[in-house]
């Protein structure tokens, strides 16, 4: 979703923040987010690589059907059309790689005619020297391993999400190479489906003797079939120890092309985090859950994509923006933690910068409006506090002790 990068490469990138994040973080880590604490009496900002955690997999305690339309920013036509399209579940108007194109932001008509002849023209070069012939299990091999020896000559990179990278440099990662084979295979006479995984994605080939997975990333794959410690090696090299470890031991939840097409928009979400560009990955993700609104991993770039605008706006000094920021993240998920502690951290910097300036009655009117938000109140008690303290001490200093103090009760 450049990103945050790591030593271990990753395709389907959860948002994380480099210049909050220090050291070579596996960018699919959960970055300091206790579940069933409080927040400190002194709370510092938390980023996150990922909103994602146990109770997000059951998708019905997390409603998003109606947030996200409002947070998916300004659609195109095409999109738009895509968007309509999808809403029973199956492309009927689109093909996966039309919808890819769309998704990968190929926005112009003759732009995707122009890939769309050029996946022909890969297709009929795949048909050299002969025919794809043989069981359907030796014609998958054959055609996946000319796709990688003719077409996917430019070699793995991880923020190659865009199927257009791969047809036009032949650079991959595990997204477009899995949607790329995938088309090819849908071409060929061959049933392929998607697979993800936190952090991976595969493709899944549906064969007369039973289902075969395949990591699109390794050209040797079905070579190795029969050595699995080969395979593993193979995929480590490929893509990163960490990553592998998990691909290998993983849950794999098998996706339509609709939900396929999903993963595009949140590695692109994850693409314009890393930018800064907080808006525009907001849609991405927003656009992303439209399309598989049982993606864990959109939801937790969403949720993370709106922490991490809070936490650059308040490290910023744009205060107002962060705290509307978080309320409008809490209202999509009260019970993301990391939210409640920003909130009181970006507060308790308000505060503060409030109480230098002695603006005090300010101080206290910010502090009586967070008490009707649905946050631990602990500290916005212990603030009132202090603020009326401090605001007491310079009505001493400054000699007017006989004005009113608000917040200060008489015993």
């Amino acid at each position: 979703m450049g990103h945050a990068r790591s030593t271990t490469p990753a395709c389907l990138l959860l948002a994380a923040i480099a210049w909050l994040l220090t050291g070579a973080a596996d960018a699919w880590t959960l970055v300091g987010v206790p579940r069933g604490g409080r927040p400190p009496n002194e709370p510092r900002l938390r980023s996150v690589a990922s909103g994602s955690d146990d109770r997000s997999a059951d998708p019905s305690r997390h409603p998003f059907a109606s947030p996200w339309r409002h947070l998916q920013g300004d659609l195109s036509r095409w999109e738009r059309g895509l968007f309509a399209d999808a809403a029973d579940g199956r492309w009927d108007e689109h093909s996966l790689l039309g919808a890819a194109l769309i998704a990968s932001g190929v926005l112009d008509a003759e732009a995707r005619q122009r890939y769309e002849a050029r996946f022909d023209e890969i297709a009929a070069e795949l048909e050299e020297p002969g025919p794809l012939t043989g069981s359907p299990r030796r014609r998958a091999q054959a055609l996946f391993e000319r796709m990688h020896g003719r077409v996917l000559t430019g070699g793995y990179q991880i923020d190659a999400t865009h199927l257009t990278l791969a047809l036009d440099s032949g650079r991959f990662n595990c997204v477009s190479a899995s949607v790329l084979f995938n088309c090819l295979a849908a071409r060929f006479g061959l049933s392929a489906r998607g697979l993800e995984i936190p952090g991976h994605a595969m493709s899944r080939l549906i064969l007369p003797d039973g289902p075969v997975d395949v990591e699109t990333t390794c050209p040797g794959w079905f070579r190795l079939m029969d050595e699995p410690a080969k395979q593993a090696e193979l995929l480590e090299k490929t893509i990163g120890s960490r990553l592998a470890a998990r691909s290998a031991s993983a849950a794999r939840r098998e996706v339509s092309d609709v939900e396929l097409v999903a993963t595009i928009y949140y590695n692109r979400g994850v693409d314009l985090l890393g930018r800064k560009q907080f808006a525009e990955a907001q849609a991405a993700n927003a656009k992303a859950l439209r399309l598989d609104p049982s993606s864990t991993t959109a939801r937790g770039n969403l949720l993370a994509t709106i922490n991490n605008w809070a936490v650059d706006a308040g490290s910023a000094g744009r205060h107002a923006e962060a705290v509307e920021l978080l309320r409008r993240g809490i209202d999509l998920d009260p019970d993301y933690e990391t939210f409640q502690v920003n909130y009181v951290h970006v507060h308790s910097q308000w505060i503060e910068a409030l109480c230098r300036e002695q603006r005090f009655d300010e101080a206290l009117d910010l502090i009586a409006r967070a008490a009707h938000d649905p946050v631990d109140q602990g500290y916005f008690a212990r603030a009132r506090l202090d603020v009326s303290r401090r605001w007491a001490r310079r009505h001493v200093e400054t000699g007017r002790i006989g004005g009113p103090i608000r917040g200060v009760s008489a015993d």
